[in-house]
């Protein structure tokens, strides 16, 4: 079975808002609207996966141009394969 390479619903989602003065990351999932604002990529990473495993999903990392990128899997169908 080929792994999605998108999120899906009730995945966590870290994304890369570029503002003024500074980016900034918001913290979501793909069917809601953003929960978190963080200031550094460590911290955001850091959440979205500390969030993922609590949640049993998947973490991403979208940087504003439509390609995600996996960061972890938590999702106990993933780990069996």
């Amino acid at each position: 079975m080929v792994p999605r390479l998108v999120p899906e619903d009730g995945d966590v989602v870290v994304r890369q808002k570029r503002g003024n003065p500074s980016t900034v990351y918001l913290l979501g999932t793909p069917s809601a609207p953003d929960q978190f604002i963080l200031r550094t990529r460590d911290e955001a990473v850091s959440q979205g996966l500390r969030f993922a495993k609590r949640e049993q999903v998947r973490a991403w990392f979208d940087n504003g141009n439509g390609n995600f990128v996996l960061l972890g899997t938590f999702r106990n169908e993933d780990a069996a394969q």
